[in-house]
């Protein structure tokens, strides 16, 4: 129960990926609420300017929702396979290559829907924003708990 207890973040992320994956999450429904939010905050925007902003946030989007998988998966793996160290890149490599899984599969799952488009760009994308993450973690894990060194 409790390994299922430490999976359930990632396993619930990876439910919400599927959904983003969708047709109601492509460029062409996004992008009317997006729209609707820039111009209640900022008043009217020209077309090339919203798609650029527009294209920056669906960019974002990736970066951040694959580095939050990569850093749930982390945290599964590690609840998975405890250690004394706080910190193994065996957890890491494994939450890296789910990653690069779910990223692979989410791109193939588009090429079939209409309104997506699957790009190998965005996998790399996904990636660099799961290798961030996981630079996160290590930096939070020795900026909080540092090595002691005996004298």
């Amino acid at each position: 129960m409790r390994k299922l207890l430490v999976w359930l973040p990632t396993l619930i992320w990876l439910g919400v990926l599927a959904g983003f994956s969708t047709d109601v999450f492509s460029a062409e429904h996004t992008g009317g609420v997006l729209r609707k939010i820039i111009h209640a905050l900022f008043g009217a925007i020209s077309d090339h300017r919203f798609q650029q902003v527009h294209f920056l946030v669906r960019k974002t989007a990736h970066f951040v929702s694959y580095g939050l998988l990569s850093a749930f998966a982390f945290f599964s793996w590690r609840g998975t396979w405890p250690s004394a160290t706080r910190w193994s890149l065996r957890w890491t490599n494994l939450a890296l290559l789910m990653t690069l899984v779910a990223a692979s599969l989410d791109e193939f799952h588009q090429s079939f829907i209409p309104s997506r488009t699957a790009s190998y760009h965005d996998v790399i994308l996904d990636m660099t924003g799961a290798l961030f993450f996981q630079l996160v973690i290590v930096a939070w894990i020795n900026l909080r708990y540092p090595a002691t060194s005996e004298q």
